[in-house]
């Protein structure tokens, strides 16, 4: 029970942070020029909702006093309509990234969860709010929560405590976006109101025992309850009991005494060799082969396990090198690194220290690289790899994303991270001063590096995006510096 609500959670959790982070993605390059002609705004949300129509109440743009100045898909009458009560535009109003309550829409008549997220100009000032509305049972926004089955009469509810709201109920449809029961009806729902998550059992609104498992959705502040009752829960347990009892006395004691006379010479070797591949699989011993005892069937057994396990070790070990480092000049790749920089940020929420990610673009390579070949361009590739190794610590981790991107991933820094980070990007330019010999001649590169302090609540998308913007405004400025991410909130 408590594995299925942490499914379906995880699963919500993913569906709402996949629309927080597309409505950031989009926010960061919309055009302000064009906040006052509704035309040119109706084509720029239709442009984003067909590449990824995640919303499926569609996408809108509200002026600074709620009021909707476009909006895609067109809904009758929601253009000029002012959501300034609403408040999800109240919170957007005042700089923050906001999930709104759960409502029947006022003009759609269905059940919605909005979002919404501030439009900033350069200086920083609220100039518009970007919203996006996904109906409570579209296709591709909690299908998890709909389709999961839980036994004959179990099912799902979903709560937001925050609102003491019922958000939905996979069995129940008339329970959706209504108030939570007053405290003191349900103490198992009391506790899980103020926080507590876990299995227990209680008694629901048409005096039915259950078993609930309850599992959190971090984004949101919601949670999910998966309930079963108790007589079905238990009901094959009641059975197996029965027949257990029944025919014990008379079985058991037979079987055993057979069983102890024929099986145990047989089965020894085989046992033995479980036992012993059962703690390679716990990694209390490494892999190795499995002691040959007897040449019989269980000998020919444990011999061919021996000659599959060989073969594994040899595939896994070509698999992992291909799989978590680049190719061309050995360091981790995108894959490696996200799961370094996951381990890193693990760490920093136990430390309470941080972390640095530095996005380099390399300047000047694609001439380099169309005017000599590409064995040329993989030659400076190497070096480039080379001299970034040689300016950072042995536990950081440098990793190559892309044609000529690297990312330097600083790990475990102190209170003077903004600092330390500065020094390392300052050597990194600095390895480009001297030009790079390929083909006996000398060619000079640089880079534009982006910056971007992490802590552990951010996830390593988030960094990777905020340094990689970074970088594109240190290539706007000039190229051959570093810029830091402008977002407060990652940097």
């Amino acid at each position: 029970m408590l594995t299925i609500a942490h499914y379906v959670a995880k699963d919500i959790d993913h569906d709402i942070l996949e629309r927080r982070e597309f409505l950031e993605h989009i926010a960061v390059k919309f055009p302000l020029h064009v906040l006052h002609n509704q035309e040119k705004l109706q084509t720029w949300l239709e442009e984003r909702y067909n590449i990824n129509p995640l919303f499926s109440l569609g996408l809108f743009i509200l002026d600074r006093s709620g009021r909707v100045l476009a909006d895609y898909p067109v809904l009758p009458d929601r253009v000029g309509f002012s959501f300034a009560d609403r408040d999800y535009f109240q919170q957007a109003s005042k700089g923050e990234f906001a999930i709104g309550r759960p409502i029947f829409g006022r003009v759609s008549k269905v059940p919605l969860l909005p979002m919404a997220l501030p439009l900033r100009d350069s200086a920083g000032n609220i100039q518009a709010i970007l919203g996006g509305v996904s109906a409570l049972q579209s296709r591709n926004f909690m299908e998890a929560f709909y389709s999961t089955r839980i036994g004959t009469t179990g099912g799902l509810v979903l709560v937001s405590p925050h609102d003491n709201l019922f958000i939905g109920s996979s069995k129940d449809a008339n329970i959706m976006l209504k108030p939570t029961p007053n405290p003191g009806v349900h103490p198992q729902h009391d506790q899980a109101m103020k926080g507590f998550r876990g299995v227990g059992i209680d008694t629901n609104a048409g005096g039915i025992e259950e078993l609930a498992a309850i599992a959190s959705i971090p984004s949101s502040g919601w949670f999910v309850v998966a309930h079963l009752p108790t007589a079905e829960a238990f009901a094959s347990i009641t059975r197996m009991w029965h027949f257990i009892l029944k025919n014990t006395m008379i079985v058991v004691p037979i079987f055993l005494f057979l069983a102890a006379l024929g099986l145990r010479y047989q089965l020894r070797p085989l046992m033995k060799a479980a036992q012993h591949a059962d703690r390679m699989t716990q990694d209390e011993i490494p892999l190795q082969s499995l002691p040959v005892v007897r040449n019989d069937e269980v000998g020919h057994l444990t011999m061919a396990f021996n000659r599959v396990l060989s073969k594994l070790l040899e595939s896994r070990a070509d698999l992992e090198g291909m799989a978590y480092h680049d190719t061309l000049t050995g360091l981790p790749n995108r894959r490696l690194l996200a799961d370094r920089m996951q381990q890193a940020l693990s760490r920093v929420q136990r430390s309470q220290r941080q972390i640095a990610l530095l996005f380099l673009d390399l300047d000047g390579f694609k001439p380099l690289n169309d005017r000599l070949g590409h064995a040329a361009g993989d030659a400076a590739l190497c070096e480039v790899a080379e001299r970034l190794c040689a300016v950072v610590r042995r536990e950081d981790t440098v990793a190559r994303v892309g044609g000529d991107e690297f990312v330097i991933l600083l790990s475990d820094l102190n209170t003077d991270a903004r600092a330390a980070a500065e020094l390392v990007a300052n050597k990194c330019l600095g390895v480009f001063h001297q030009p790079f010999v390929i083909h006996d001649q000398a060619y000079r590169l640089g880079t534009s590096i982006g910056i971007a302090m992490g802590h552990a609540e951010y996830s390593p998308d988030q960094l990777l995006i905020a340094a990689d913007q970074a970088m594109y405004r240190a290539k706007e400025a000039g190229r051959g510096q570093f810029f830091w991410a402008m977002d407060d909130s990652v940097c």
